[in-house]
């Protein structure tokens, strides 16, 4: 998520008090420094500000965009990293001290609040001290709701605040007990959700940025899909040369709520071509991240030939840069094979592992060979290989040919539990809930001989139908004891979702 802020240059106080910010920029050379933001262009978006800020030295608003363009333009490097740190802290320190000469600078008091929040955000993401970054959280909350109190029209200052009520409410559902350890202030999930929405509508400046948050939430945490499509589809029409949307709203086709695959993969072939035409925002490793997409739409279709056969000729092509590309590509390469039951599944791991330069995807490669020598001697490789078929069908909506393939299956294989699990997953998505409960509920209070993937992915699927069926409570303990005793399974991250909001899907389709 991206966040940006700027605020009004007056305020009107108690009904007749005027109260200005000190030394302000006009909202129109700001606004200018963020559309070029939005468009993509980075880099030129933090020459822009920089600029500003050498000829308004006093522009709290021109130092915190120059911030913001180098967050975008991503912290991995430590020299980034120390850049951000200077830069946050300085702003930080002189707006505190403005604001300590003036509670009517109200410049001062809104960036405070902005600031702590990106100081927090930013010690969080790299590890750089949950303390600070909590003790930074509370301090953003405080300035802002201070702010608020005195100028509750402003939009742009609903954003952080939302931030902070919003995801400070569901933490305790990702990280276990955080608000009681680190006493932050209570924050309130509905009410942050509110301030968000007001922030997209409204904001002057930070509207983009507000939508693409909500469009994050809608999807991954509140399960509105489509509301998170719409979000998407006016963010990338209305800034095209943005890659990021691009890819933004390509996940969300394929989102398994939407299975709009020829879409998402219209937009990741979009990024392809404007690299190759060496369009200015949009840079060499945006080609790999989207053909590396396009290889996961091949898989999630099930296709999963095609999937490999997409990342053949950049394997074949051995790029040197970026330098994640090629280790990276070789890695879900033998993933794919391993669950084709490929017998030369192995075969990239071991190259990830011969080579020294890529010693931080090693264990990544020992993780993998453990996984794919494990599913072949327990049999549950070449039975999931064997599913592949079926479960294309399947994605197709082509129900009865589904059916009939994996009835073939199981004749082959008559008490496995993946068989099982496809089957049950098929009623679930014919709408079929009542036969989908008694086909998870099996599997899910099965011994441990059954593979823990299956046992949560279950499990996550009955808590889903208790959603849909109005029990709440219900849904909420399988959630829980999801997330408590298979934290290391991908159904943990469905069923904190479903800690948050109660599961909702779309109407079931009889074809595809």
């Amino acid at each position: 998520m991206h966040r940006t802020a700027v605020l009004s240059l007056s305020l009107i106080v108690a009904g007749s008090c005027a109260i200005a910010a000190a030394n302000p920029v006009p909202d129109g050379p700001l606004r200018a420094g963020y559309e070029q933001l939005y468009q993509g262009d980075r880099k030129g978006a933090q020459e822009y500000f920089r600029a500003l800020a050498a000829r308004e030295p006093n522009s709290l608003g021109a130092a915190f965009g120059g911030l913001l363009a180098l967050h975008h333009l991503g912290l991995r490097d430590e020299g980034r990293q120390k850049e951000f740190e200077r830069g946050i802290d300085q702003l930080i320190k002189t707006a505190a001290a403005r604001y300590d000469r003036s509670k009517k600078d109200m410049d001062a008091l809104f960036y405070l609040a902005q600031a702590y929040t990106w100081r927090g955000r930013y010690r969080y993401e790299h590890d750089k001290g949950i303390w600070s970054a909590a003790r930074d959280a509370a301090k953003a909350k405080g300035y802002g709701e201070e702010y608020a109190k005195i100028d509750p029209g402003r939009a742009d200052a609903d954003y952080a605040l939302g931030i902070y009520n919003y995801y400070v409410d569901i933490a305790p559902s990702f990280v276990k007990f955080l608000r009681v350890l680190l006493f932050l202030p209570k924050g309130g999930r509905v009410e942050g959700l509110k301030q968000l929405e007001r922030a997209a509508r409204e904001a002057e400046l930070w509207g983009p940025l507000a939508q693409d948050t909500l469009r994050d939430i809608y999807a991954s945490l509140e399960s509105r899909v489509e509301d998170a499509v719409r979000m998407a589809e006016g963010l990338q029409k209305r800034y095209p040369e943005n890659p990021e949307y691009r890819f933004a709203l390509a996940g969300l086709y394929s989102n398994a709520a939407m299975e709009e695959y020829r879409r998402a993969a219209e937009q990741y072939n979009a990024i392809v071509a404007r690299v190759d035409q060496a369009h200015p925002n949009y840079k060499p490793e945006d080609r790999y991240r989207a053909v590396s997409a396009l290889s996961r739409v091949e898989q999630q279709q099930w296709r999963l030939d095609d999937a490999i056969a997409v990342l053949d000729p950049v394997v074949a092509a051995a790029p040197a840069s970026p330098d994640w590309v090629v280790p990276n590509f070789l890695l879900t390469r033998s993933n794919l094979r391993g669950l084709l039951n490929d017998p030369r599944a192995a075969e990239d791991a071991r190259r990830v592992l011969a080579e020294p330069k890529w010693q931080s995807r090693h264990k990544n490669a020992e993780e993998l060979l453990k996984w794919i020598e494990q599913r072949r001697a327990s049999g549950e490789a070449a039975v999931y290989a064997e599913l592949i078929p079926a479960n294309r069908l399947a994605g197709e909506h082509r129900w009865d040919e589904a059916r009939a393939a994996y009835e073939s299956v199981r004749a082959r294989h008559p008490d496995d539990p993946q068989v099982r699990f496809r089957l049950a997953q098929l009623e679930f998505n014919r709408g079929d809930d009542s036969k989908a409960e008694a086909g998870f509920s099996s599997i899910m209070n099965a011994g441990a001989k059954t593979p823990a993937w299956l046992r949560s992915s279950a499990m996550l699927y009955v808590a889903r139908i208790q959603d849909l069926r109005g029990r709440r409570d219900e849904a909420l303990h399988l959630y829980k004891r999801i997330a408590a005793e298979y934290e290391h399974e991908s159904a943990a991250s469905g069923a904190r979702a479903g800690m948050v909001a109660p599961y909702r899907r779309r109407s079931p389709t009889a074809s595809k």
